[in-house]
């Protein structure tokens, strides 16, 4: 498979998330519709766009309409936790991964910490899912590259808050781009003052970007362009243990 279709979904939160005063009435009635619609074979909603209690609807849908779903879950209970899950139309859910880096917010809330970061086989190859603040991070994306991710989905949160943060955000995802060889997809919420939607490929070039616009983009990742991963192979990483310790202990 040479080229696969992605549709990010930019959609009104649900209810309980985010700080927009516009909200989905029920976002899996809502998926369906962006499911319908949507042209990708890999289908992307932003973190927390379902409780994990509704994972079971989500799953019905895929494999409805046959689309892969990436799609950000919050755990209702005492945790709150933070996800990431992959939906397969066959399968189910066949990964969930834990946000690894929390936000002020996050710990307020009582989130748990995930510690485990790696990538995924899918039939387009192996994906990573980058939870939201996590694409500050470059270790989380090495890793799940390392581990052989082809593209990286950045499921996010809420919208920019302001241009600067839209520039610093769009910069970082399209560094991880180039330093990992990979394609970067990335979503928010239609909430806050700069909702965004963004894709990049490979070598950094954008593919695709909507801010202020509640709905779908489509996009496509042309895996011919991905290469030797020269970073990879001149990486040392012997060089590099400080960084475990936090860069500053003997």
């Amino acid at each position: 498979m040479d080229r696969i279709k992605v549709t990010l979904v930019c959609p009104l939160p649900r209810k309980g998330f985010g700080k927009s005063q516009w909200r989905a009435t029920d976002e899996i009635n809502q998926m369906e519709d962006y499911l319908k619609r949507a042209q990708g074979q890999i289908v992307v909603f932003p973190e927390g766009y379902i409780v994990s209690d509704r994972a079971k609807e989500a799953e019905t849908l895929s494999k409805k309409y046959n689309k892969w779903i990436i799609c950000g879950s919050e755990d209702p209970g005492e945790e709150k936790s933070l996800y990431t899950l992959v939906i397969s139309p066959e399968e189910g859910t066949i990964y969930s991964h834990r946000k690894t880096a929390l936000t002020d917010g996050d710990r307020v809330n009582g989130a748990r910490l995930g510690m485990e970061i790696s990538a995924v086989n899918t039939p387009f190859g192996k994906i990573g899912t980058v939870l939201c603040y996590e694409i500050h991070f470059p270790e989380v994306a090495r890793i799940m590259c390392l581990e052989g991710a082809i593209i990286l989905f950045n499921t996010i949160g809420t919208g920019m808050w302001h241009q600067q943060q839209l520039d610093e955000w769009t910069t970082i995802a399209k560094a991880r781009a180039i330093e990992n060889r990979c394609f970067v997809f990335g979503c928010t919420h239609y909430c806050d003052p700069i909702p965004l939607m963004f894709a990049y490929d490979p070598h950094g070039r954008l593919l695709g970007m909507k801010t202020n616009y509640e709905g779908l983009m489509e996009t496509e990742a042309d895996l011919s362009l991905i290469d030797e991963r020269d970073y990879f192979r001149d990486r040392n990483p012997e060089a590099y243990v400080k960084i475990c310790r936090g860069g500053n202990q003997e």
